[in-house]
């Protein structure tokens, strides 16, 4: 099932209409983008785009504006609370998966430049997640929720997010970007079995570029080849999702 996400300025009817005019199966709207944030989204409007064009559609929680590994209770509070108004969004619109983020732990600025102070977080991130995070995805329906990899994981994340693959029916999006070019993300190959989404892109090995299929040095054979979930490109650029949907048909092939 290969879609995309949205160029950054296609309106919603214009990503339909693009998505059908190029014969993809699903959209992923990611919800950091105000065109397509919750108080600007209309679920009524998207199950009408759905039938009218007869195109999936997934959701991207917002990223920006959430924190799980947040030093603040009340802003990890705000996090959660944010997921379920997507998880409940969702629902009216008939998504069958929404990615999210983990979250970020903080750098600061020091005499000798900006730091990122990892060893003071280790063992704050196990804990809330695996107190917090634990208790939020077993009080529902975790399956429809995918966890993707996104910041470099250490020991503590790795045990933490294993231990909610374990625990929970939680899922997962693998970003084969971020894998190429982030530490600590083999857990998700370890458990891909739990992969409902794959986010598409490329890169240089060592930046976040996003670049389309085919101009960087990620390797598409890490996926297994028995694999049958979504596969999102992940460019937002018109020419990009074009060139890499040419690309991931020559792979399949």
């Amino acid at each position: 099932m290969l879609g995309f996400q949205p160029a950054v300025y296609q309106t919603l009817k214009e990503a339909f209409k693009f998505a059908n005019e190029h014969e993809f199966d699903h959209i992923e709207f990611l919800m950091d983008n105000p065109l397509y944030s919750i108080e600007k989204l209309s679920p009524t409007e998207i199950l009408e785009m759905k039938e009218c064009y007869e195109v999936d559609v997934i959701l991207h929680a917002p990223a920006t504006s959430t924190n799980f590994l947040s030093i603040s209770e009340i802003m990890r509070k705000a996090s959660y609370d944010e997921l379920m108004r997507v998880v409940r969004f969702a629902e009216k619109c008939d998504a069958k998966l929404i990615t999210f983020h983990i979250g970020w732990n903080p750098g600061f600025i020091t005499a000798k430049g900006f730091v990122f102070p990892k060893d003071l977080y280790r063992e704050h991130n196990y804990k809330v997640l695996t107190k917090e995070m634990y208790s939020f995805l077993k009080k529902m329906d975790a399956e429809i929720l995918a966890l993707e990899n996104t910041i470099p994981l250490d020991d503590k994340l790795r045990k933490a997010i294993e231990f909610l693959i374990e625990n929970t029916d939680l899922s997962l999006t693998f970003d084969i970007g971020h894998y190429f070019c982030k530490e600590g993300h083999d857990i998700f190959l370890k458990y891909f079995e739990r992969v409902k989404n794959i986010h598409l892109h490329d890169n240089d090995s060592k930046s976040d570029l996003h670049l389309a299929l085919g101009e960087g040095k990620v390797d598409l054979n890490i996926i297994p080849k028995n694999y049958n979930g979504y596969m999102t490109i992940e460019c937002r650029d018109i020419e990009a999702i074009i060139k890499s949907k040419r690309f991931i048909e020559r792979w399949m092939k």
